[in-house]
């Protein structure tokens, strides 16, 4: 991995292109929603905490709403009723009927939005400031645009290194810092107000790097029981911080932008 010695974001040093890119996203997660029930109903009931962070600040004066990367369109269905749009490089199989599909062209011509979000889409893009320049013109005034993606300065790198739920290479192209994103939507003319991330989203990015340190076959038991040590003594240290410092360390930046 690389890292920007000014803003702190990193990123891979070689990253797939063409059929491997591809096949880096077959049978990949937001394309169809398999999940057995008892996951199901644990998801349902988790989701309950963190109602306003699934909402993605939503206003309830949003009548045009733009998700893009809705995967099979589970964050539109909440706002059944309005004007919902979305898109995503991978068709879903299992698409919900509670929006408008959009082809990559058809975007300016659906234009304007009040709402824009992109949830953990920026950090899979080729060329993010040329998408945000492109979705900063196509809100209407006084329009938002929601962006959630992993922090470059998560407490998870700092405690599990490669094993961190975030790294997901090759699909993951760039970990944007704070301050990496705001120079990216500066570009695009956009102005970001960070938001607080629910604490279990921290619990959540534990637990899949958990998984991922177990499921290290090639490495040795002492050091993945010791890597798994490592990761629950962060989060508890992280969730015992202060708001302030545990955002500065979450997993995870949530940004609202608007027009300047």
């Amino acid at each position: 991995m690389n890292r920007c010695e000014a803003c702190g974001a990193f990123w891979p040093d070689e990253i797939p292109a063409g059929e491997a890119a591809r096949a880096a996203y077959d049978d990949y997660y937001t394309a169809a929603r398999r999940r057995g029930a008892w996951r199901g109903w644990l998801r349902r009931f988790a989701n309950r905490t963190r109602c306003t962070y699934l909402d993605r600040g939503t206003p309830a004066r949003a009548g045009r709403i733009l998700d893009y990367g809705c995967g099979a369109g589970d964050y539109l269905a909440r706002f059944a009723g309005r004007a919902c749009f979305g898109t995503d490089p991978l068709a879903p199989k299992d698409r919900t009927a509670a929006f408008a599909w959009l082809e990559g062209d058809d975007i300016s011509a659906a234009a304007p939005f009040d709402w824009i979000t992109l949830g953990h889409v920026l950090e899979h893009l080729a060329d993010p400031s040329a998408v945000l320049a492109r979705l900063a013109a196509a809100l209407a005034p006084g329009g938002g645009l929601w962006i959630a993606t992993p922090n470059a300065d998560s407490f998870l790198f700092t405690a599990a290194g490669p094993w961190a739920r975030d790294i997901d290479f090759p699909r993951h192209r760039e970990i944007f810092s704070r301050s990496g994103l705001e120079g990216l939507a500066a570009k695009a003319g956009l102005i970001c107000q960070f938001a607080s991330p629910p604490r279990l989203n921290a619990v959540l990015n534990a637990a899949a790097t958990v998984r991922n340190i177990l499921a290290d076959a090639e490495c040795g038991p002492p050091a993945r029981v010791a890597g798994v040590l490592c990761t629950l003594a962060a989060l508890a240290i992280h969730l015992a911080k202060p708001q302030p410092s545990r955002n500065r360390a979450s997993p995870e930046l949530i940004a609202i932008c608007r027009l300047r």
